[in-house]
C-alpha cells in the first residue's frame, strides 16, 4: 500500500523539472500556492539537454516576457550567460532578438539553487508512474517510490522523457536524453483518461573536445561589447541576482556580460556530403527506425544533405559548453547516424580533422498529446485540474517551454481559487501567440516560435514586454509590490515623452517629427531632460515615436478584429445542425470547441463564410445560453 505523502494535500503538483517545470513550480509558489515539484532526479534540474544557449529570434522576446511575468529564466541566464549577441542588430528593432550562450551547469545549479530557495516550494526526487484520477478529475499522481502526493492541480511538464527512446543508428536505448531514464507508464494513465498522444522526434548534435579543435582554421564569433541581456535590470531589485538575505547564501554566477568567451563557425565540405549520402540507409531516420515527426526548422544533417541538395556546404558553429569544461557542442550537426559514420563526418570539416568525440549525436523519440485538447489556459478539456506545457504539447526549445511553464502555473493558481485565468492575447505577447497557435492550430511537428507567427510583431518589440503586460501583472498580482511600482514609474516616464516629444515644436518641427526623420539615430539634439532618463525610457520612446504610423494601424486592426474575440461561442452548439455551415467547418469546430468567434476564424478549414454563419446565429439568439468555459474564464 502506497504511503501518501505527509497526509498533505499541495495546491499546485509539478511533474518534472525542465524549463517548463522549473517556471511553473515558481510561478505557482511564488503567487503564495503550496507547491511540489516532482523530478526523476533532482541533478538534472533545468538541464539543458541540447544546445547550452537561451533567446534567438522571437524566442529571446519570450524570455523577456518570462521576466515580466515574474519568472526565472531571464535572471538565470544574465548571471550564466558567457556569451551575449543580438541577432538582427542592422534590422529594424521589432525584430531584433537577443541571444546568449550559457554556462550549461551553472545555469543548471542556479536554478536548482533558486527552487531550493523558494518558499511554499518544495522540491523532491521521484518518478511519477501515473495520476491519480476521481471521476473527470485529476486529484494526485502516485511514484515509482511508492509514495503517493494529493494536489488540487496537476501540471504535467515531462519534456522528451513521455516513452523516451533514443536513436544511434540501428542502436535503441531507453530514455528522455543520453544516460537517463523514460517515462513508462505515465503515458498510459493519459490514455486512460481519454488523453490523445502521439509521436514526435528530436535530435542533438555530438559534443567534441575543446583539445582536439583546430580553431586556426575557423573563423571567431566574438560577444556583443555591448551586451543586451534578458531581464529588466532597471526594475528589478539589484541586491536580488545574487545574494540571498534571508538566508545569507550567494547564488551561483558572475556579472551579466563580463569575461564573454568566443563561438567558432566553420563549414561542411563535399566529403562530408559524401559520407551522408553514403551512409543514409544507417541513419536512424531514413531507415524506417524512427517513426515520430522530426522539427522542419532545426533538420539534421541527413535531411539538409537531402532537402538541400543544390548547396554545396552548410554552415556550423563551434560553442563552448561552459567556462570550466573543454567540451564543444556542434550547432547544426544533429545527426542519427551510426557512431563509426559520426566520426568520420566530423572529421570530414574544416578543424575538426583529429577530433575525439566526448558524446555521440542521437535521436529522441517520446509521447506528446496534441494541444487542441487543451483550453486556452493550458487546462487539459478531458481533465479537470490537469494542465500541460512544454514539449509534451508539442513545442520546441527551452524558451517556448518556460512561457508554457509559467502561464500553466499562474493558471494552476488560479484554478484552486476560483479565478479568471490568464489568456495572454496575440497582441499582448509572442507567449499569446505561442499557446494560441497551439490550441486552436495544434501541430504535427515540434513547433518552434518565429517573428514571423505573429501578426502584430511590431507592437511586441522584446524591450516593451513589462509595460505590455503590466495589466496582467496587476491584475494577478504577479511581482513584489517594489517592482511593479518600478514598472509602472517607467511606463508613466514613456507615457510622459511621448506625449511631449509629439506636442512639443523645435526649429519648425515637433521633436516626434525629427526623431522620424533620423530613422538609423536619434537626433543629436533632443532635449537634456529625456537623455537624462534611463536608457531603457529613452529607447521605448523612439521606438514607438519612429514607427507611429505603423503601431496605430496595427492598434486599428486589433480594435477592429477584437470584435470577433467579444462573441463567444455556446460550448454545446451543435455544429452539425447549423444550416449553412460546410461539412469540414462543422467537424473541425466540433472537434476544437473555439470559446470565440476570433479563436475559430482560425482554425484551418474554417473560412470568412462559415464565420458570417455562426455570427448571424449567435445574433439571431438561437445559439441558446453559453455555459461557463474553465479555460477562458468567461
Amino acid at each position: 500500500m502506497a504511503y501518501v505523502f505527509q497526509d498533505k494535500t499541495f495546491d499546485v503538483i509539478v511533474c518534472g523539472a525542465g524549463h517548463a517545470g522549473c517556471e511553473a513550480a515558481l510561478a505557482a509558489a511564488r503567487m503564495g500556492a503550496s507547491t511540489l515539484l516532482l523530478s526523476g532526479n533532482i541533478d538534472t534540474v533545468a538541464q539543458m539537454s541540447c544546445n547550452p544557449a537561451i533567446g534567438g529570434q522571437a524566442k529571446g522576446h519570450i524570455v523577456r516576457e518570462i521576466d515580466a511575468l515574474g519568472g526565472e529564466m531571464a535572471i538565470n541566464t544574465d548571471a550564466t550567460a558567457i556569451q551575449f549577441r543580438l541577432l538582427n542588430e542592422s534590422k529594424g528593432p521589432a525584430v531584433q532578438s537577443p541571444r546568449a550562450q550559457c554556462d550549461k551547469k551553472a545555469y543548471q545549479f542556479r536554478m536548482k539553487h533558486t527552487l531550493e530557495l523558494q518558499p511554499n516550494l518544495q522540491l523532491f526526487q521521484a518518478t511519477v508512474t501515473e495520476l491519480v484520477y476521481e471521476g473527470t478529475r485529476v486529484v494526485g499522481c502516485r511514484t515509482n517510490l511508492d509514495i503517493d502526493f494529493r494536489g488540487r492541480t496537476v501540471v504535467i511538464t515531462t519534456g522528451t522523457f513521455l516513452r523516451g527512446l533514443l536513436h544511434i543508428g540501428m542502436n535503441k536505448n531507453e530514455g528522455g536524453r543520453l544516460g537517463d531514464y523514460s517515462a513508462r507508464t505515465l503515458s498510459a494513465s493519459l490514455l486512460a483518461a481519454g488523453i490523445e498522444l502521439r509521436r514526435l522526434k528530436t535530435g542533438t548534435p555530438p559534443r567534441i573536445s575543446g583539445r582536439s579543435i583546430d580553431f586556426a582554421r575557423m573563423e571567431e564569433q566574438k560577444g556583443d561589447e555591448h551586451p543586451t541581456l534578458f531581464a529588466f535590470h532597471d526594475t528589478h531589485d539589484p541586491q536580488a541576482l545574487f545574494h540571498v538575505e534571508q538566508v545569507g547564501q550567494q547564488r551561483l554566477g558572475w556579472v551579466p556580460g563580463t569575461d564573454q568567451v568566443s563561438c567558432w563557425m566553420t563549414h561542411t565540405t563535399e566529403q562530408s556530403a559524401a559520407i551522408v549520402r553514403r551512409n543514409l540507409h544507417t541513419s536512424a531516420m531514413y531507415s524506417g527506425q524512427i517513426e515520430g515527426v522530426g522539427p522542419r526548422y532545426c533538420p539534421s544533417i541527413e535531411d539538409k544533405f537531402v532537402r538541400f541538395a543544390d548547396k554545396p556546404r552548410h554552415l556550423l558553429f563551434l560553442e563552448p559548453e561552459g567556462r570550466h569544461t573543454d567540451e564543444y557542442y556542434i550547432n547544426g550537426l544533429s545527426t542519427s547516424m551510426p557512431f563509426a559514420v559520426q566520426l568520420e563526418l566530423v572529421r570530414s570539416i574544416p578543424g575538426l580533422e583529429r577530433a575525439e568525440l566526448l558524446r555521440p549525436a542521437y535521436a529522441v523519440e517520446y509521447d506528446f498529446a496534441p494541444p487542441t485538447q487543451l483550453w486556452p489556459s493550458l487546462e487539459s478539456r478531458k481533465v479537470e485540474g490537469l494542465f500541460m506545457a512544454g514539449q509534451i504539447n508539442g513545442t520546441s526549445g527551452y524558451e517556448e517551454a518556460a512561457g508554457q511553464g509559467v502561464v500553466a502555473g499562474i493558471n494552476a493558481v488560479q484554478k484552486t481559487r476560483g479565478g479568471s485565468p490568464m489568456v495572454l492575447g496575440r497582441h499582448e505577447a509572442y507567449i499569446g501567440v505561442l499557446i494560441d497557435d497551439l490550441v486552436t492550430k495544434g501541430t504535427n511537428e515540434p513547433y518552434r516560435m518565429f517573428t514571423s507567427r505573429a501578426e502584430h510583431r511590431l507592437l511586441l518589440n522584446h524591450g516593451s514586454a513589462e509595460m505590455r503586460l503590466l495589466p496582467q501583472i496587476r491584475k494577478l498580482n504577479l511581482l513584489t509590490p517594489d517592482r511593479r511600482q518600478r514598472i509602472e514609474r517607467k511606463a508613466e516616464r514613456v507615457g510622459h515623452w511621448l506625449t511631449k516629444l509629439e506636442t512639443t515644436r523645435h526649429q519648425g518641427l515637433m521633436w516626434g517629427d525629427h526623431v522620424r526623420r533620423e530613422a538609423d539615430a536619434p537626433p543629436v539634439s533632443l532635449p537634456a531632460e529625456f537623455l537624462a532618463e534611463s536608457p531603457q525610457v529613452q529607447a521605448e520612446v523612439l521606438y514607438r515615436i519612429r514607427y507611429r504610423g505603423y503601431l496605430e494601424r496595427e492598434a486599428r486592426v486589433i480594435e477592429r478584429l477584437s470584435g470577433l474575440e467579444r462573441v463567444r461561442i455556446p460550448l454545446d452548439l451543435n455544429y452539425r445542425e447549423v444550416r449553412g455551415l460546410r461539412l469540414e467547418c462543422a467537424l473541425k469546430l466540433a472537434e476544437l470547441r473555439p470559446a470565440t468567434l476570433g479563436q475559430a476564424s482560425r482554425i484551418s478549414g474554417v473560412n470568412p463564410a462559415d464565420i458570417s454563419v455562426l455570427m448571424v446565429l449567435i445574433e439571431s439568439g438561437r445559439a441558446g445560453d453559453r455555459p461557463a468555459d474553465p479555460g477562458t474564464g468567461t
